[in-house]
């Protein structure tokens, strides 16, 4: 294996998902782990004679195309950077199409998964599969940049509590947040629809959830500004019957365990194998 193998790895691993957050060293080092599982899973396809067609190939290079939105000469002119000619890609590509028909032989096969397994991981992970409370809610808001000096805040508490008695001494509230709300909600009436606990502003989620139905809020400060809230219904938590999200639970413990046989068995392979790395970066 050659460092421009490397190279090449690094080149596919970054165009189509790249991570900032690793050095050049790291990345260099990640492309080659990659690649030498892959030459050693290869190899043993090789030898199990697993075949893979042009066409899938070609599949496997319009889907590259797809992520890094280059085509044609343009596509041709990017592998060129990275020191590839479309035959060397097509190569590259059909040694891991074989990587991936090995995998998918030799340990998917070994993975099975029991009704009483996927009942067990239901029954203690209750957490998981529970829906949030939520509430129904409207509110009208007095929007305040992130420059606002006190002045402006008060002048807005001033604003939010003069709407407040008007609501309060008879105007409707959707009319109320059509005519004076800053929030893009103002030409639905202020209506959020369902709001899940846990995923607004601390401040506004604290109001909306301790509030009683049909009542207005006091006004409640947040980073954005003040709101008037009003909550038109609430639903408890409740737990997500089981048939419902059986399907999820499956590929959750599918997908761990594949991770986990697929491991042992690249331990294995590798165990087999006479590997020399000599490190040129």
């Amino acid at each position: 294996m050659l460092y421009s193998e490397v190279r090449e790895r690094q080149f596919q691993m970054n165009a189509s998902n790249p991570d900032p957050s690793l050095s050049e060293k790291e990345s260099l080092r990640m492309a080659l782990d990659m690649l030498v599982e892959e030459k050693l899973v290869v190899q043993y396809g090789k030898e199990k004679e697993i075949k893979v067609a042009d066409q899938e190939v070609s599949q496997a290079v319009e889907e590259f195309q797809k992520r890094t939105g280059a085509k044609g000469e343009e596509f041709e002119q990017l592998l060129g950077r990275a020191g590839m000619t479309m035959e060397r890609y097509r190569t590259m590509l059909k040694d891991q199409i074989i990587a991936r028909k090995v995998i998918s032989m030799e340990v998917r096969s070994q993975v099975q998964l029991s009704p009483e397994e996927v009942r067990e991981y239901y029954d203690t992970h209750r957490a998981i599969f529970t829906d949030r409370p939520k509430v129904r809610a409207s509110h009208i808001l007095k929007y305040l940049a992130k420059t606002a000096t006190d002045e402006d805040w008060n002048k807005a508490l001033e604003e939010i509590n003069s709407i407040r008695r008007e609501i309060v001494g008879g105007l409707d509230f959707a009319e109320a947040a059509k005519k004076y709300s800053d929030d893009p909600t103002r030409d639905v009436g202020g209506d959020l629809g369902e709001v899940i606990q846990g995923e607004m502003v601390e401040e506004f989620d604290k109001a909306a959830f301790t509030q009683e139905i049909g009542l207005l809020s006091e006004p409640v400060r947040t980073q954005y500004g003040y709101h008037l809230i009003k909550v038109v219904g609430k639903s408890v938590s409740d737990v997500v019957p089981f048939e419902k999200v059986k399907g999820e639970i499956e590929n959750r413990i599918y997908s761990d365990l594949l991770q986990t046989v697929r491991e042992d068995w690249l331990k294995r392979l590798k165990k087999e194998a006479l590997i020399d790395i000599k490190l040129r970066f």
